[in-house]
């Protein structure tokens, strides 16, 4: 099957980018032809790909330049389906529907919400209203779309134009059940949306890890503040002295600043290490120290690849019970769930599990199996091959 699959970034800025550039290389592996179309930068590995800017960007400035790159592309390769990940203009989308038979994955809520991520700014919680015009006066308590009006009617409109394309799209694609039930209180059809959780790139360990001889506890990801960056660095704060903490993602030198700031008002900034985005070697080996993952989403996660690639390493995960975390960690099992904004239940499942060798070794054996069980690539990519076939053949 050639298959083109249609992103925003072509290297690597968060989980969803680290799931797509693994996906086709296995895919290829698997004797499908893939394809990439890509607004930024250039691709570092080897595939047929087309970059236009149109892609990310909501109102495009050559459009039309664009899609007529995008079409010449398309007769040029000839895809038998278009598979659309993360894209900001709903012109591509339709471009897209009009060529070939295309799905979708639901890495986050673009399309579903104004502000694309479901969460109030102001009372750093999770929103759950249906989107509409009603989200203005939201916004004005709870802080989230824009409100500059051309702006706000741009975002809203964008989510009701893509309702109209529902019918067209022949399937979405989610890695969580709770991404699945936006999607269809949405209006998405149920019999079209599949639930397929993202796989673990990484091989479950076959044995039980030798625990680091340093404690820590590390946090994976994107350092925005939903991310739950300073919930992190609070529990940090709470716990013992000899507890170290590994913070991995974009830090840039203003968020190296803010997150050091962060860490000096939780009393731990000698204990804080910094490590910018790294591959999946630097990643392997940040996991090879870390004692216990860090999960503190505040806003509704659609899943988090970062937690269960800690536990093939035999890692225990505490994370936010929110979203779609609590579809891959197994309180009491394999780690605990707390409640969001809590660093206090954060510290408190830290210390429990510092403070017994033996559970932390079993929760993290129980991690290993919960990704055989589960989140192998082979059991992922054998899904996705029956949905693309259902989407030919519808």
């Amino acid at each position: 099957m050639k298959i083109l699959h249609i992103n925003e970034h072509s290297l690597t800025k968060g989980g969803a980018e680290a799931y797509l550039f693994d996906l086709i290389k296995r895919l290829k592996i698997r004797g499908h032809e893939c394809y990439l179309a890509y607004a930024k930068e250039e691709p570092d590995f080897d595939i047929s790909s087309i970059r236009l800017p149109s892609i990310g960007q909501v109102s495009a400035i050559n459009l039309e330049r664009d899609l007529a790159s995008l079409k010449s592309f398309i007769n040029k390769v000839r895809p038998d389906l278009i598979h659309i990940h993360g894209i900001w203009n709903i012109e591509v989308i339709e471009a897209c529907l009009r060529l070939k038979p295309c799905l979708m994955t639901g890495h986050d809520y673009r399309w579903l919400c104004p502000d694309s991520k479901f969460y109030w700014k102001r009372t750093q919680s999770p929103c759950n209203r249906a989107p509409g015009w009603l989200c203005a006066p939201s916004s004005l308590k709870h802080k989230c779309v824009t409100l500059r009006p051309h702006l706000l009617r741009r975002n809203i409109q964008r989510i009701q134009r893509f309702k109209r394309l529902i019918p067209e799209i022949r399937a979405v694609v989610t890695a969580s059940r709770y991404v699945a039930n936006r999607f269809r209180a949405s209006s998405f059809p149920e019999a079209k949306t599949h639930i397929i959780p993202y796989y673990c790139s990484f091989n479950p360990l076959d044995s039980p890890r030798k625990l680091p001889k340093e404690k820590s506890i590390s946090i994976i990801g994107r350092t925005a503040d939903y991310k739950g960056i300073d919930y992190f660095l609070s529990s940090l704060g709470k716990l013992p002295a000899d507890v170290r903490g590994f913070i991995m993602g974009d830090i840039n030198e203003k968020k190296e600043s803010s997150i050091l700031e962060m860490a000096r008002n939780a009393h731990c900034e000698d204990r804080v290490t910094l490590e910018n985005w790294s591959d999946r070697k630097g990643v392997a080996r940040l996991l090879k120290k870390t004692s216990i993952l860090i999960f503190p989403s505040i806003w509704p996660e659609p899943f988090g690849i970062t937690g269960i690639e800690a536990m093939a390493f035999g890692i225990p995960v505490i994370g936010s019970d929110i979203g779609g975390i609590p579809e891959w960690v197994d309180h009491g099992v394999t780690g605990y769930l707390c409640r969001p904004k809590s660093s206090e239940e954060i510290a408190t499942y830290a210390t429990k599990i510092f403070s017994d060798q033996d559970l932390m070794t079993t929760m993290g054996a129980a991690g290993q199996e919960s990704i055989r069980d589960k989140f192998l690539p082979e059991i992922h990519l054998k899904k996705l091959e029956q949905v693309y076939a259902s989407c030919l053949q519808n």
